[in-house]
């Protein structure tokens, strides 16, 4: 797959200050790819078509489906047919029942259609993690979020996708682009699971709005810090704050909030 699929050009008239003019737009290219678990259908993900191995292993990973890279017996991705196909090496832990998948852990995801999903995710257990006793220096955290907007090439091209990237606090180990922000992140996660990255220690970067759905998907992984762009939800930082991650929002030129954990932050 080409990387001129993730975009697509339309003839469009735009109207600026006062003037009309016919010339051609960029948009970003928007991509149904249905997976199958075990031979029957799953989900439908609406996503941009790069990295999709990646965007289906870290769909099953953030949700909890899976724990580890061994669970996949095997991932493939039929692009022409938008088809991931994924077989699970334990097919007895979980099983499908009508159109819901039924498993140990989960959370409710956004960005997909055809599916209603049923999960029960174990909060408890996550509450139960030692501290959070990670650090940040305000300059690294301007810092990595001014590389962070400057990989968005996709975003600056149409303006219709969210970015997230995977840090250690000194650079980006992952970026990634889709027109979900949910698939944005199981993107980065997927990329990390499949690589054996420990995630720990790392810091999640987000273009987009922290909702509850962001912070289960983070937490469930160990990650212990969120750094974003834009806005948290009220839950999001209540959820945050039990279960002792690190929240930061509006990170945007020279400033940032921090909602949770404010020891995270170095002071001279």
């Amino acid at each position: 797959m080409s990387a001129n699929s993730e975009r697509r050009e339309f003839p469009i008239l735009q109207y600026r200050q006062g003037q009309i003019s016919e010339v051609t737009d960029v948009v970003a290219a928007e991509y149904d790819l249905a997976i199958q678990v075990n031979g029957k259908e799953f989900i439908t993900l609406l996503c941009t078509p790069r990295s999709l191995e990646d965007l289906v292993a870290g769909f099953l990973f953030s949700e909890g489906v899976i724990q580890h890279r061994d669970d996949l017996q095997s991932l493939t991705v039929d692009v022409d047919r938008k088809l991931a196909q994924v077989t699970l090496s334990n097919k007895d832990e979980f099983f499908l029942a009508g159109d819901k998948l039924y498993a140990q852990k989960t959370v409710t995801t956004a960005c997909g259609k055809g599916r209603s999903m049923l999960y029960v995710a174990d909060f408890e257990t996550l509450a139960d993690r030692p501290d959070n006793t990670f650090t940040l220096r305000a300059d690294s955290i301007l810092g990595l979020m001014a590389e962070f907007n400057r990989k968005s090439q996709l975003f600056l091209d149409t303006g219709g996708v969210h970015s997230c990237a995977l840090s250690d606090g000194n650079e980006l180990l992952t970026f990634e682009e889709d027109i979900g922000r949910h698939n944005a992140l199981d993107k980065i996660l997927g990329h990390a699971m499949m690589n054996d990255v420990p995630l720990d220690d790392k810091i999640v970067l987000t273009s987009g709005r922290i909702s509850t759905e962001i912070v289960a998907k983070v937490a469930r992984r160990g990650i212990p810090v969120i750094v974003s762009r834009s806005a948290p939800t009220s839950a999001a930082i209540e959820q945050a704050q039990a279960l002792g991650m690190t929240l930061i929002g509006f990170a945007r030129g020279s400033k940032f909030n921090v909602y949770t954990n404010f020891s995270c932050l170095e002071r001279d």
